[in-house]
């Protein structure tokens, strides 16, 4: 009688969670993406003057893997500060990406799914113009990536500074 008891409970316990994995969401395909979270410094140049920058970087999954966090955060001289997110639209079928910053802007960038090389474009929230505004994201390698931004002027894509950031 126990031991009868202890398998229609295993089969219980199976069956009751094979169904509540089945009923589970699937995770979002934030998997392109992985190789960019952690913690980053960063260095570069602004394309026009040559003027060095540096920034801190920050990536990290949050809602359950449904979001990546990325916070920006330049190094004196400047102050620049942005707080972004990435996700997945099912709708469109492509990444999306919420910027919110220091300077007060609110943009929203798509990108479509690819391998090492994330393009994202857009601009100011409610624009109807069509993306001016560029940020690409490359991985190097485990311990590096290549981050750029540029605007486009006429039919040109224009930089503006780009930066390689190394996993700290």
């Amino acid at each position: 009688m126990h031991r009868t008891w202890h398998l229609l409970s295993l089969g219980f316990c199976l069956s009751v969670g094979s169904l509540c994995q089945n009923a589970a969401p699937a995770p979002p395909p934030l998997a392109p993406l992985a190789s960019f979270l952690g913690e980053w410094d960063c260095a570069g140049k602004f394309a026009g003057s040559g003027k060095a920058i540096e920034a801190h970087v920050s990536l990290r999954y949050d809602l359950d893997q449904h979001w990546i966090l990325f916070r920006h955060d330049d190094k004196p001289p400047f102050s620049y500060h942005a707080l972004t997110q990435w996700g997945w639209d099912e709708a469109n079928k492509q990444f999306l990406m919420l910027v919110e910053d220091s300077v007060g802007g609110v943009r929203v960038f798509r990108a479509p799914v690819d391998g090492k090389e994330i393009v994202w474009t857009g601009d100011a929230l409610g624009s109807d113009k069509p993306p001016a505004q560029r940020f690409t994201f490359r991985s190097i390698d485990a311990t590096h990536f290549f981050t750029s931004y540029s605007v486009l002027r006429g039919n040109a894509w224009v930089p503006v500074d780009s930066s390689t950031c190394t996993k700290t």
